[in-house]
């Protein structure tokens, strides 16, 4: 044995695993850095790996089979040992061997203090977005069903603090689009994408999802599911462990929390359909929804967030986004009830606390009790965006738009395409009276969606505070919404001072749209100096609980009415004073 040990060591291969090993070792160090800096798929690391693996017992077997002489390599068994030059081998091999380990003490120092970026946070690394899925069922009606499942997917996602999920009109503006995902993780800010494919038939159901590094465009990991669609809750649990865990993301609590609401996959379904239809703003989708969701209750009377769902499709209709805007305090009292019942089923619902701040601010004119509401909500759940949206507007109404910049623009940093975060932006900077960021604010919501109602509109009011009136009229030609355009177009007439035009085209609008239009009238009478009558729909707009009433405190249409002293105990009525 001891021959056999001095015979190796003769042959030099010892030496030749020392120098292969650190040679070794010192080529996985580059690949490790410069191979993710060139975008090279994970597998080419492994195969350098494996390649060095199985090299190594050949290079054993060579150093003992053969010797390296002036003449070249030749079997050792054919060289004289008289004339063997291992001796002078050994001393290359050390020399060899101190040259590499050099060169891997230097590579570290330079990766370590030169090719090292700044250490990621953790919402840099830990980052996704939920694309929405496609819907590959027979029937496109169908498409609510995978919509939702991703809505569901991202939901979920959101609630682990550790975790940063790109918000969801932001992800669902890619919806349909064929783009590369890597230029849709940069401009989403994100490391990561979810995406997938849902086929519904009958009660089967086959999920196909995949996870995608932003960085590389390759896939992390991909699974197909099929289920009964009764096993729809169980499937997204199933899903949201597995992101977790190709994430390497380390729960503070051990476990995904999941919450549903519901028991009923039949109610839970019909959830989805009227959440879709919610987000399709229309009268005919309004009635689809409302009929969903109506449904949803009748199986499951205890389905909290149902009842969100009914107070919000209310929400529009009485707001005149989606219905008619009439029966203002009726139709408040209906969103109340709803938002109730929902507050009570799940005190601990970030979204039922987020209606009831709506009750509070549009309901009862509460605004101190509403951003209260809207505060607990974003304590419950911190991405929530309507929330701090709905907060933004209350810092509006209460005469701070310059505050409610700030809030706005921290929702778009959590998600940059949500047209409703960039439009009350441009609003804030209307009231703030930055009427140029104003309008960057607004062209930007055109040129995500160009169809979008009332924006026209508000570039007209733009365009009266600069006295481009010409501009304005042209604008408000373009405002798709009637009662709106109308308004606008008044409002540019006694601009112009037109007075005899202008009477009696506010006699008309008045004859056509009535009390439910009051504060219109209030803006109309307010701009053309009539104070007293100004004053006078003020009252009735109070009275009849006109929406836009509350934004009164900021509106400049009513600068005339500021040094009046029924002014500060109106805004005191509508609960905006300070």
């Amino acid at each position: 044995m001891r021959k056999l040990l001095e015979e190796i060591k003769r042959r030099n291969v010892f030496k030749v695993a020392f120098v292969y090993v650190v040679a070794g070792w010192v080529t996985m160090q580059i690949v490790d850095v410069m191979f993710p800096a060139l975008h090279l798929p994970d597998w080419m690391t492994s195969a350098i790996a494996a390649m060095l693996l199985i090299g190594f017992p050949f290079a054993m077997i060579f150093a003992w089979a053969f010797e390296m002489t002036p003449e070249g390599i030749k079997r050792e068994e054919d060289v004289d040992r008289s004339q063997s030059v291992t001796t002078n081998t050994g001393r290359k091999l050390n020399k060899s061997a101190v040259i590499i380990l050099a060169i891997a003490v230097g590579f570290l120092l330079i990766d370590k203090f030169y090719l090292q970026p700044d250490a990621p946070t953790s919402t840099e690394k830990l980052s996704i977005a939920v694309l929405p899925f496609v819907n590959m069922s027979d029937d496109a009606d169908n498409e609510y069903f995978s919509d939702g499942l991703s809505e569901e997917l991202l939901n979920v996602l959101s609630k682990i603090p550790q975790l940063h999920v790109a918000g969801r009109t932001s992800s669902f503006a890619f919806k349909g689009k064929t783009d590369d995902l890597r230029k849709i993780g940069e401009q989403l800010d994100v490391a990561h994408i979810l995406e997938g494919s849902v086929r519904k038939s009958n009660t089967q159901l086959r999920i196909t999802v995949q996870l995608i590094d932003t960085d590389s465009g390759f896939h992390l990991w991909s699974e197909t599911y099929d289920r009964e669609v009764t096993d729809v809750f169980a499937v997204q649990d199933e899903i949201s462990a597995a992101v977790v865990e190709a994430l390497k993301v380390t729960l503070l609590g051990g476990e995904i929390v999941t919450n549903f609401g519901t028991d009923n996959p039949e109610a839970y379904e019909l959830y989805l359909k009227a959440r879709y239809f919610l987000e399709q703003s229309n009268a005919e989708n309004l009635v689809i929804g409302i009929e969903a969701i109506d449904r949803a209750i009748e199986l499951d009377p205890d389905y909290a967030n149902a009842y969100i769902i009914r107070a919000l499709f209310e929400q529009q209709s009485v707001s005149g986004w989606a219905g008619d805007g009439h029966d203002f305090l009726a139709g408040y009292e209906r969103i109340r009830a709803y938002a109730d019942q929902a507050i009570e089923l799940d005190p601990q619902s970030a979204e039922a606390h987020f209606v009831q701040g709506m009750v509070a601010a549009t309901a009862d004119w509460e605004f101190a009790a509403a951003q209260s509401l809207f505060r607990r909500a974003l304590e419950l759940e911190p991405q929530h965006i309507p929330a701090r949206n709905w907060y933004g507007v209350g810092l509006i109404a209460l005469g701070q738009p310059e505050d409610a910049v700030l809030v706005f623009e921290e929702s778009l940093r959590m998600d940059p395409l949500m047209i409703t975060s960039i439009r009350t932006l441009g609003d804030a900077h209307f009231y703030a009276g930055n009427y140029p960021a104003a309008i960057d604010a607004y062209e930007d919501v055109l040129e995500l969606n160009d169809t979008i109602a009332r924006i026209d509109g508000r570039l007209s009011r733009v365009a009266l505070m600069q006295g481009d009136i010409d501009a304005a009229e042209a604008f408000a030609h373009k405002e798709e919404i009637e009662w709106e355009r109308e308004y606008l177009l008044i409002l540019a007439l006694g601009r112009r001072g037109k007075s005899d035009e202008w009477r009696a085209a506010t006699e008309a609008y008045q004859e056509k749209y009535g009390v439910s239009n009051s504060y219109q009238f209030a803006t109309l009478y307010g701009d053309a100096g009539y104070v007293d009558e100004a004053f006078e729909w003020l009252e009735k707009s109070r009275d009849v609980h006109d929406p836009g009433t509350v934004g009164a405190r900021v509106d400049p249409f009513l600068n005339s009415l500021h040094d009046d002293p029924r002014w500060q105990p109106f805004v005191k009525s509508i609960g905006v004073a300070d």
